[in-house]
């Protein structure tokens, strides 16, 4: 009878040890596809971002100029401005 319990035992633990490899197998099988899917966006996502700025500088191929001319303009103003905030004329009441 205990030789018998011994490999009901083994058995068990023997199954149970297989259930626990399939299963880890079969979660190494969905990472994998996870992963496969992830790149294929990464990939999918890179090739519409330059699409997209493709098509932006067709719709307006000056954009890149006319944002430069307001960040030299706002600059200009900026360093106009800031000597008159760090020295305030005094006010007169």
């Amino acid at each position: 009878m205990t030789d018998h319990n011994e490999t009901v035992a083994s058995r068990l633990w023997r199954d149970r040890a297989q259930i626990r490899e399939q299963e880890r197998d079969d979660a190494r099988a969905r990472l994998k596809v996870a992963e496969e899917k992830v790149a294929i966006l990464i990939a999918e996502n890179d090739r519409l971002t330059a699409e997209n700025a493709r098509l932006r500088e067709r719709i307006n191929p000056n954009a890149g100029l006319a944002r430069n001319e307001t960040e030299r303009q706002m600059a200009e103003l900026r360093g106009a401005l800031m000597p008159l905030l760090a020295n305030p004329r005094p006010t007169t009441h």
